[in-house]
């Protein structure tokens, strides 16, 4: 096809990212009426749900890096019409998962010294090493989710992934609600239900991805059995540009995980106001990392055809869509904050007024938060989808042991701050990094990666 051939558009964009975005929104529904439950459960098993599930997921976050990246090969031999090494990378993907699994089980015992260093009251340190088990020794599954649904979202086809991931939730929420509660004659399991639930919703998603690649059409087309297995010069650049995204996912993980568990040593109000809110920021996160998805397709796609200018059309595309929806969230967090700690403090609870005073700044705060945050997600998605990785990891991994956890040691530990100058810091950080991804892309050298070629 010529150059003046190739276009892109706002329509592109949303119809290959409004599947994604509705499979992050499914994701914050069922993560939101999770957290409800477990709140109505008991105050202790929100406290602990929300470090436990982000240690889980810092311990992950590499390997979920990694799988994911298998989406991006799969874009760009998709877009030159080889169908063979669409198939490649897909096996390649499929056996990192794999070997992320292993390891993550293998690193259990570390994430449990982790949670005892920690000084939480000691009913809910309890519980976070109960939430954090199940979900870490498990935690493979979601890993090899990732790389199997990158073989339709890849070529462009996601409205599949959308489909099992809503299935998936919906498992996921209406077991949730069996086993915290104790429903249908079964004892009331609490935040052990919480995390099993969540675990068979993902065995559910990997039953039908597993039973969608065996179609008779997708066997044909693309030999998926023929071509099983390991083949190195793809699994190598997988590793070798896969594996600097999942570094720079994991460094933000690492220091959001830290920061949650620091901010739990101001006090245990502080610790659940901050946990609210954390609740409430996955709103605007996970649905513009549901666009950045489509971003990262687009930008592969058109890298792989040689046309760096259309990557940028996709850009400005993306920031209409995205500043659109966070700033309607922002302003949403900032003016109706009553709402939505109604729902998190109802009416009865112990020491629910100030509970509410504690969280009613950060609200303020994470209003501004948000719009960083979806800076940082629009244009690192960009340069991650070229094949920018090595730029992607410094920045978070500078920014998070230079930055965020020191600075947030410091106003926990030795300036004994409230948990809004907390909440600030981190502001700022969301910030910096947003205005160090837009630095990194107006210099343009992410036009001039090749990550499935040289």
């Amino acid at each position: 096809m010529g150059k003046r051939g190739v276009q892109t558009s706002l329509s592109e964009l949303w119809l290959l990212s409004y599947p994604l975005i509705i499979t992050m929104a499914a994701q914050v529904i069922m993560q939101f009426a999770d957290r409800m439950f477990l709140a109505w459960h008991s105050p202790d098993a929100l406290a602990a749900c929300v470090p436990g599930g982000m240690l889980a997921m810092m311990f992950g976050a590499l390997f979920v890096g990694l799988a994911n990246y298998t989406g991006v090969f799969i874009a760009q031999f998709n877009a030159r019409k080889k169908r063979a090494c669409v198939t490649l990378s897909l096996w390649q993907g499929v056996l990192l998962a794999g070997l992320s699994s292993v390891i993550l089980a293998a690193l259990t015992p570390v994430g449990r010294v982790l949670i005892n260093a920690f000084d939480h009251a000691p009913d809910v340190r309890t519980l976070e090493l109960t939430y954090f088990t199940i979900l870490n020794v498990c935690s493979g599954i979601a890993i090899l989710n990732c790389a199997l649904s990158s073989f339709f979202s890849g070529r462009g086809q996601t409205k599949i992934p959308m489909y099992v991931a809503i299935v998936g939730n919906a498992v996921n929420l209406v077991l949730d609600y069996i086993l915290i509660f104790g429903k249908f004659g079964l004892p009331a399991f609490g935040i052990k239900g919480a995390a099993w639930a969540t675990i068979l919703g993902a065995v559910c998603m990997t039953g039908i991805y597993v039973a969608l690649l065996c179609t008779q059409q997708n066997r044909r087309t693309f030999k998926i059995f023929r071509l099983a297995g390991f083949y190195k010069p793809i699994f190598t650049r997988m590793v070798r540009f896969g594996l600097p995204n999942g570094f720079g996912i994991l460094m933000d993980v690492i220091s959001f995980t830290l920061f949650t568990f620091m901010v739990g040593n101001i006090d245990e109000i502080s610790l659940q106001a901050s946990n609210i809110v954390m609740s409430m920021q996955p709103v605007v996160f996970m649905v513009i990392l549901g666009l950045g998805t489509g971003i990262q397709i687009l930008v592969s796609k058109y890298q792989g055809l040689n046309r760096p200018d259309v990557s940028g059309q996709v850009v400005k595309n993306a920031c209409k869509l995205g500043y659109a929806y966070a700033g309607g969230i922002a302003g949403l967090f900032f003016f109706g904050a009553p709402l939505f700690l109604h729902l998190f403090i109802p009416a009865g609870t112990a020491n629910g007024a100030q509970l509410a005073a504690a969280t009613w700044p950060l609200m303020k705060l994470v209003s501004i938060f948000v719009l960083g945050d979806a800076t940082y997600l629009i244009f690192g998605a960009t340069l991650r989808g070229a094949g920018d990785t090595q730029f992607f990891m410094r920045v978070m991994m500078g920014c998070a042991w230079g930055l965020l956890i020191p600075g947030t040691w410091v106003l926990v530990y030795q300036l004994h701050a409230s948990v809004s100058w907390v909440w600030g810091w981190l502001t700022f950080y969301a910030w910096l990094t947003a205005v160090l991804m837009v630095w990194r892309f107006a210099r343009g050298k992410w036009k001039h990666i090749r990550i499935t070629a040289g």
